[in-house]
């Protein structure tokens, strides 16, 4: 049987590869400060991805012949106020990690965002100049650039904001406004910040379809849906039968940030729909 190692398997999307890994492969997902957050069905390993030698013993015990690099310093605002520490995970501890996959012949996939462009000249292509505006976004780039270096049979999948309820405490946009709203409080969101809405199952398909397809370069991977997360807030509230949820919209420039939100990062994903994946034309809840 086939060997995937997943790390980040207690984040988001870690969380939704483990629930769809194929019956064939066997997947062993690693953690590092949040067990509780694994599907009660994985198999798991604790790992600090910074440490070297504990990721080099990680690869050698378990052998595997592809790697899913999930775990990331995933959020802009932290990324943005601590350079140092979340580049030492997306970008340095990225690159050793694939240095390691390239000399034990392993496939190594990255999982990049859609945060490497601009946000000026929606729809984007894999083709089109990746300018990150934050952070978040420059550490993404730096990493992809690094392993495309190291290893040009990498796959690295730049994913859209992605959604779903995924395991506990695991948060992402629709897991927020739902909480918000159970709690009686009003959810803010931007009328002209726009993205390709990602189911998190999705997300997984999307990666193992590039696993089972054996396929290299980048790639983008997005929902159908273009919208606003005003838009999209209002969908979860009428899809989820909440209609005394209040919604506040509010726009970009009205709101200080601490990192640098692109407007509209809505994803052509001409590229992956040629080896047959479907972006979803309803919102998957």
């Amino acid at each position: 049987m086939k060997k995937i190692l997943v790390t980040g398997a207690s984040g988001f999307l870690g969380w939704y590869v483990i629930q769809q890994a194929p019956a064939d492969w066997r997947v062993v997902g690693t953690w590092h400060h949040n067990p509780n957050r694994l599907p009660s069905k994985s198999e798991a390993v604790q790992l600090d991805l910074i440490d070297r030698d504990a990721t080099w013993n990680c690869l050698k015990a378990i052998q595997p012949d592809a790697v899913f690099h999930l775990a990331a310093a995933s959020n802009p605002s932290f990324c943005e106020a601590n350079q140092q520490e979340s580049s030492a995970i997306n970008v340095n501890a990225s690159t050793t990690l694939a240095e390691m996959c390239a000399e034990r012949k392993c496939k190594f996939f990255f999982s990049s965002s859609e945060q490497v462009y601009d946000g000026e000249f929606a729809p984007y292509n894999e083709l089109n100049q990746p300018i990150p505006q934050n952070e978040y976004g420059r550490q993404k780039l730096a990493a992809e650039q690094a392993i495309q270096d190291i290893d040009a049979a990498a796959t690295i999948v730049r994913f859209a904001v992605m959604y779903g309820q995924a395991g506990l405490g695991i948060k992402n946009f629709l897991g927020q406004c739902l909480e918000t709203w159970r709690q009686g409080e009003p959810v803010t969101a931007f009328e002209d910040e726009i993205r390709s809405f990602l189911p998190g199952k999705l997300a997984a398909e999307g990666l193992f379809l590039l696993l089972k397809k054996d396929v290299s370069g980048i790639f983008n991977v997005g929902g159908g849906l273009a919208m606003s997360r005003l838009d999209f807030a209002k969908l979860a509230a009428e899809h989820y039968q909440l209609p005394n949820a209040i919604i506040t919209s509010k726009s970009q420039k009205d709101v200080e940030m601490v990192a640098f939100r692109p407007q509209n990062l809505t994803l052509d994903m001409g590229k992956i729909q040629d080896i047959g994946f479907v972006p979803n034309s309803v919102p998957i809840w």
